[in-house]
């Protein structure tokens, strides 16, 4: 295993602490950009574009999951934010004359979004000023402005989040683990009368369940042991399931899927309640334990990470799945396929996260792996390592591409959350091969040497070939050090 040194990095300030999922890379503004956004615990969320912070969102409670995809199923990306005392924010860009035309706060009451003007707001009422939301731009109003479109109530102590299309239908849904062992997912129903656009609908003058949809409560699945994280995964032959971890390298595997999408509930219906557990199983599927046999991971007091659906562009197994990655915190990585542990890799460091990343642009993903003290390990799927040392504490990790400027191609990057208050954001990771690779000296250039003094270049070349390889290694050294051009 070699290490390797990173040079090129930006480093934003952001204060407060944030929890592991309170950070990913996506395009919020559908601009073809990637964005950087974190929430840390006193609620404050910031959107980082290129090499600015671009808006601070605040007035939250504890951020413990932000996200960014289709959950509205528009063809187009949205913020989601979950809190830990169980509020679900949806944060878009909204049309150019609705951000222009009106200037408001949003306020919260009983879970709805209601509008409030700066001038009729009083400035010392202390309750007025726990509920408003306030956004603000840190650059320039006309790069990105990001509103709140949607609030609802959902389950507190949420600590993970998939947005994913887990049952089939097309659809994006929600899945949130919770702390209290305890898997949910929602999916968006949009109100048939709702507005043809943002603008339209004049937000948030109603509530805004009303004018676009809500989140209504699927499927709940109860854990046997404290879930370590979820990641969606797809079979051979193409059907999704979601595998969640279990402490000591062990995973509870979910297969959900509708036979009938015409038959799923409406958002006008009595299953609209997120908080009953009415509708939560109306998607029929099969729950089974896989328990993989390496006795290192069979300490049920370690935690475990799981990440699947890896790319290969290499491996031509007909009638296989695609690979996924087990991690666990005393430091055993694993790459398994259809139940077989392809291989199994062992550090002496605390992983706790675990993301992929094409690294080298091969068409296949690597696993990059973090540890608490910030060392941070690349492997490829052959089993090839190199590592990155920090040499910081970190507390949140997150990896995949991201747009230092908008005509620019985007790039690989690594973030790390320090407990100095700063983000650590390295890009362009330059790694075009992860295999490491034994030194062999080039025969025809080191015969060049002895051709006058064997009398031909065929009989230089015999000469060469003939020394054994520390002679080799010895007569390069010398080139190296001692010849001067």
């Amino acid at each position: 295993m070699r290490a390797i040194s990173l040079v090129n990095r930006i480093e934003f300030e952001f204060t407060g602490n944030v929890v592991r999922n309170a950070l990913c890379l996506g395009d919020i503004d559908n601009d073809g950009c990637i964005e950087l956004i974190i929430g840390n615990e006193t609620g404050d969320i910031a959107i980082f574009k290129g090499k600015d912070k671009v808006q601070v969102i605040s007035k939250h409670t504890l951020i413990c999951c932000v996200a960014v995809g289709d959950i509205l199923n528009q063809n187009k990306n949205s913020l989601v934010v979950i809190t830990a005392d169980g509020w679900c924010y949806i944060y878009e860009v909204p049309t150019k004359d609705l951000s222009e035309s009106n200037n408001e706060d949003f306020d919260e009451v009983d879970g709805q979004m209601h509008s409030s003007s700066n001038t009729d707001a009083p400035a010392s009422s202390s309750e007025s000023t726990n509920t408003q939301k306030s956004t603000k731009n840190v650059e320039s109003p006309d790069k990105m402005q990001v509103v709140c479109i949607h609030v609802q109530r959902i389950p507190a102590n949420v600590k993970n989040i998939l947005l994913g299309d887990i049952d089939g239908d097309g659809a994006v849904e929600m899945v949130l683990g919770l702390t209290d062992r305890v898997v949910r997912s929602y999916k968006w129903m949009g109100n048939t009368h709702k507005p043809a656009n943002l603008t339209e609908a004049n937000l948030p003058i109603e509530p805004t369940d009303k004018l676009l949809g809500k989140f209504v409560a699927m499927n709940k699945w109860e854990c046997a042991n404290q879930i370590g994280s979820i990641t969606l995964h797809h079979t051979w032959d193409g059907l999704p399931s979601l595998l969640i971890a279990q402490p000591g390298g062990t995973f509870m595997r979910i297969k959900c899927f509708t036979d009938d999408i015409s038959a799923q509930p409406s958002v006008n219906s009595d299953l609209s309640n997120s908080n009953s557990s009415q509708g939560e199983s109306g998607i029929p599927g099969s729950v089974d334990y896989q328990f993989l046999g390496l006795t290192r991971m069979r300490n049920q007091n370690i935690s475990t990470e799981i990440l699947g659906d890896f790319k290969n562009s290499h491996r031509k197994d007909s009638g296989k799945g695609k690979p996924y990655a087990v991690a666990t915190l005393d430091g055993t990585i694993m790459l398994v396929q259809d139940e077989v542990i392809l291989w199994a890799f062992a550090v002496d460091h605390q992983i706790f996260a675990l993301t992929k990343l094409d690294i080298t642009g091969n068409g296949s993903d690597d696993i990059v792996a973090c540890c608490w003290d910030g060392q941070t390990y690349i492997l490829d799927q052959d089993k090839n390592v190199i590592s990155f040392p920090l040499d910081e504490p970190v507390q949140a990790f997150e990896s995949g591409y991201y747009h230092l400027k908008g005509n620019d191609e985007p790039v690989t990057c690594f973030v790390y959350v320090t407990f100095k208050n700063t983000i650590i954001l390295y890009y362009d990771i330059p790694i075009k091969d992860i295999m490491c690779k034994k030194f062999e000296p080039n025969v025809e250039k080191l015969s060049e040497l002895f051709i006058e003094e064997k009398g031909s270049k065929e009989n230089a070349e015999e000469h060469i070939k003939s020394l054994d390889k520390k002679t080799r290694k010895e007569l390069v050294e010398y080139l190296l050090y001692n010849v001067k051009s």
